[in-house]
């Protein structure tokens, strides 16, 4: 794939794009599971092609095997494929196949982040590190003006600041309350926000 086709793609990220390649990274299978199977594949279909993503080069380590060992034999795996059974047609199943293959991965394959992947994730937490610290900074000012534009800029990195554990929910909601906004209304009107976030609000 050309290097301005790779552009294109990363420039169309989408809020639930940066989370996965942050997942796959960390291994966080607990993330993983609240997101639809098919968006997964297809999120992961895009790091493949701007060449973020490979299939995983030798043998994982002992440590990764146990994590996943000890995942696949855990009650929330055994929920959560059987209730992957139950809400994925066959179209969206056939979907995932085809992805799959394209990709040459076969169900249980095992992939990882590129060098190119891991500088861009590093940079994409560096980012959301530093714009979240500023958003502190304009709640504790009372600045409700520039903290509003701050959200608005910043919506589709809003679930990877807090599936990164760099946000906080009691802190965002008094954001909210400082911009005189509805927070969930202003979150469930944004479609750059994925509402995979939401859990970590309560």
């Amino acid at each position: 794939m050309e290097k301005t086709d790779s552009g294109k793609i990363i420039s169309n990220f989408t809020s639930l794009d940066y989370v996965v390649l942050s997942c796959m990274h960390y291994t966080d299978l607990k993330v993983m599971i609240k997101i639809n199977p098919l968006d997964l594949v297809v999120s992961c279909e895009k790091l493949f092609d701007c060449e973020f993503m490979k299939k995983m080069n030798g043998e994982p380590s002992s440590e990764l095997k146990l994590k996943i060992q000890n995942w696949l034999n855990s009650i929330e795996y055994k929920q959560y494929t059987q209730n992957t059974a139950q809400s994925l047609g066959a179209s969206d199943k056939q979907r995932i196949r085809n992805i799959y293959a394209k990709l040459g991965l076969k169900p249980h394959d095992l992939s990882e982040l590129t060098d190119a992947g891991i500088k861009f994730l590093e940079s994409k937490e560096f980012e959301i590190k530093q714009k979240w610290d500023e958003m502190v900074q304009m709640n504790i000012s009372q600045d409700a003006i520039n903290l509003k534009k701050s959200i608005d800029k910043y919506a589709d990195l809003i679930p990877l600041m807090f599936t990164t554990g760099i946000a906080n929910g009691q802190l965002f909601s008094a954001m909210f309350k400082t911009v005189n906004f509805g927070m969930y209304d202003y979150l469930s009107k944004n479609p750059l926000i994925h509402p995979i976030f939401l859990d970590y609000l309560k």
